[in-house]
């Protein structure tokens, strides 16, 4: 028979990426302990000893414990610090990155009046790049982080997107603008897949706290976009203007102040994430040679897993439609250009706009946190198809607002009702999606980086088809015509889910019973 390791009580150690106490104790001990040896009662004091010399074994017991326990506090504590980090920091990153593409497409309405004429579809390809630089950053920043350590990807971020708002608040130049297009998506990539992969590591095993973790990372997604609409607002407002700054010509110092921004998430990160070490198998080849083979064959086996080629048009479609209002709705609500019975398009101050987005937002945000308590009594793809039908209502809403002709009709208020009910099921969307890829992961643990880099993936595809359509169907209708592309990406959400739960209703008969 194999001996157990002996190991002290109270020893730390980590478990499946988490920091645990051990308490049991070494063999010896444990023989001692049941046979009475080495203590006064058992009279095997050792010779030549007496029997006060000898400490009674509660006692060190006793202080084993107080020692331990000292040390779990210490490691819990260590833990929330870092998480907490993370959540703040995370909204603060999604303020600064809200902040930039929202005061963006001021910048783009205000080069359109003053500067040179910029058409909408030339607009979306231009943001759209963003998407681009994320999509083909994410999986390979997502491998280093598993490889690296993950606070060394989350903390550049940050860095990355204060250089790109430095460089936009000093030029009309449009192959520029593309550039620190390019600079943010990377920032992004850097940052996302590096913050989730660390997030389901040390919510291993713990399937509550992993979906209320989730629900708070999603949280800051929904809360930046809210302050960041605040914000970029009235930035805009106060220093959209050309200024002189230290002797530098800045055409917006507005976009310079949201360089602060960056800078307070980039502390943040640095103050309070404590990274995870984890040992690895040695490696019998090349270790770049071995790494990259097994990141492609996870990836392989991930993507043809039918649990996530199913999943992967309806995630694609959602992010599709976030991409296209995210970043045309702005210009279509405060810009200069009107349609024919539109009552939303061109009629709104950039400062209300800013407003009104953050209202829904946080709305939205406080959606998703309660469906973070309860994610983990319902599957997933139920969640889903819940927040699809809210997806419909939503648009329904919104098309019965801009067409009424007036703020003043009694239908007004009936429809904003309406439109705040479904975002709250609407909300439910994407942390059950989240929750849904990380427990995917749980069979790649040593690649979660990688793994939950295909979220950035997903994301930026999603967002460039958007960003890039939306452009022309706004060209064409409008709030209208956006309106009639979110239909077209809900209805192909609505089938890849119904496909995914009718392959995992027939996985869950087939199981043989117990």
């Amino acid at each position: 028979m194999f001996q157990p390791i002996a190991r002290k009580p109270g020893a730390f150690r980590l478990e499946s990426g988490v920091p645990v106490i051990d308490m049991s104790l070494t063999q010896t001990e444990s023989k001692n302990q049941d046979s009475g040896a080495g203590t006064p009662e058992g009279k095997s004091v050792p010779t030549g000893l007496a029997e006060a010399d000898v400490a009674p074994p509660s006692q060190g017991a006793r202080a084993s414990k107080v020692s331990a326990n000292r040390l779990s506090r210490m490691l819990a504590g260590s833990l929330f610090r870092s998480l907490l980090a993370v959540i703040i920091g995370s909204l603060i990153l999604r303020l600064a990155a809200q902040t930039m593409g929202q005061m963006l497409q001021f910048y783009f309405a205000e080069i359109d009046r003053n500067y040179f004429n910029i058409s909408n579809a030339a607009t979306g390809l231009i943001t759209a790049s963003f998407f681009i630089a994320e999509l083909l950053g994410s999986p390979v920043l997502g491998a280093l982080s598993d490889r690296y350590g993950r606070k060394l990807f989350i903390i550049l971020g940050p860095l990355l997107g204060a250089i790109a708002v430095q460089i936009t608040s000093m030029t009309v130049v449009l192959w520029i603008l593309v550039i620190t297009r390019l600079l943010e998506g990377l920032s992004t990539a850097s940052a996302v897949p590096a913050t989730l992969g660390y997030i389901s590591e040390v919510t291993s095993g713990r399937p509550k706290l992993r979906a209320r973790i989730v629900g708070l990372f999603e949280i800051t997604l929904v809360g930046g976009i809210a302050l960041g609409a605040l914000v970029g607002g009235y930035l805009w407002k106060y220093f959209g203007s050309p200024a002189n700054v230290l002797g530098l010509r800045l055409i917006s110092p507005a976009f310079s102040l949201n360089g602060v921004i960056y800078l307070i998430s980039f502390a943040i990160f640095v103050w309070g994430i404590r990274d995870i070490r984890r040992r690895r198998r040695p490696n019998k080849f090349s270790a770049r040679e071995e790494v990259a083979e097994t990141r492609l064959a996870h990836y392989r086996a991930i993507l043809k897993s039918p649990r996530v080629w199913r999943f992967i048009p309806a995630w694609i479609a959602i992010f599709s439609i976030v991409g296209m209002w995210t970043n045309h709705s702005v210009r279509l609500l405060t810009g200069k250009d009107h349609y024919a019975g539109q009552v939303l398009t061109g009629n709104i101050a950039p400062e209300k706009f800013g407003n009104g987005f953050a209202v829904l937002a946080i709305i939205f945000a406080g959606g998703v946190l309660a469906w973070s308590f309860f994610l983990s009594r319902y599957r997933k793809t139920s969640v889903m198809l819940v927040a699809t039908l809210g997806l419909f209502t939503t648009l329904l809403a919104v098309t019965g607002l801009n067409n009424l002709g007036s703020f003043a009709s009694p239908l007004y208020y009936p429809l904003m009702g309406v439109l705040l009910v479904s975002l709250l099921a609407l909300s439910g969307f994407t942390p059950a999606a989240l929750t849904y890829l990380a427990d995917v992961t749980e069979s790649y643990a040593e690649d979660r980086g990688s793994i939950m880099g295909l979220y950035s993936v997903f994301l930026g595809v999603g967002q460039l088809i958007g960003t890039a359509a939306g452009g022309y169907f706004a060209d064409w209708n409008g709030l209208d015509g956006l309106l009639m592309l979110s239909a077209i990406f809900g209805l192909i959400t609505t089938l890849s889910l119904l496909a995914l739960r009718k392959h995992e209703s027939i996985a869950l008969n087939s199981k043989p019973s117990a």
